[in-house]
């Protein structure tokens, strides 16, 4: 599902209502992830103190739109 996100830049909105911004550089899937869900490992965010990146999973995210 969230496998067409890599590679791109996105916004997320998250579960508790905070929108991130910034750049898919990788995805894990739930077949390789031991909670047997979608990981997003964004960079480039659009927030201080998240310099090295976002690492995010499919139940975190509330929305997700390529921009």
């Amino acid at each position: 599902m969230l496998g067409k996100f890599w590679g791109k830049n996105v916004r997320i909105i998250d579960d508790e209502g905070v929108e991130w911004k910034g750049f898919v550089r990788s995805v894990e899937t739930p077949a390789d992830s031991e909670d047997n869900q979608w990981w997003l490992d964004v960079v480039n965010v659009n927030k201080p103190g998240f310099e090295t990146g976002l690492i995010i999973s499919e139940s975190e995210i509330k929305k997700i739109e390529v921009v």
